[in-house]
């Protein structure tokens, strides 16, 4: 017979049923979340992405991101191994997104970079 513990809402777990919902956790699929950030025009859009995929996730959060643009929306997927760990990535996103676009509010978009030809 295994022994029993108590969990964290008091309820009485065997080592069996703790095994077996480790073993659960570890092959469960990732967790994803998928957002659609619209702006006002695609070059916002463009330079709020360009300013959020510059720095790579720590390899220590197992998170990563993808970017994609569609016109004006700048869509996000965050994957990460688990929802612990994708809540905290997405409450990441979301400061560093709120930052980037109050930024473009107050500031505007950089200009385009015009091609300039050397003679």
């Amino acid at each position: 017979m295994g022994d029993n513990s108590v969990d964290g809402a008091g309820n009485m777990e065997s080592d069996e049923e703790i095994s077996e919902t480790e073993e659960t956790l570890s092959t469960r699929q990732p967790a994803v979340a998928t957002l659609e950030v619209p702006f006002n025009t695609s070059r916002e859009a463009e330079v709020v992405r360009n300013s959020l995929q510059v720095d790579p996730e720590p390899k220590r959060s197992g998170s990563s991101k993808t970017f994609t643009l569609k016109e004006n929306v700048l869509c996000v997927e965050i994957r990460s191994p688990d929802v612990r760990q994708l809540r905290t990535a997405v409450c990441s996103f979301m400061d560093l997104l709120h930052l980037v676009a109050k930024t473009v509010d107050q500031f505007g978009p950089p200009a385009q970079q015009s091609k300039k030809m050397c003679v």
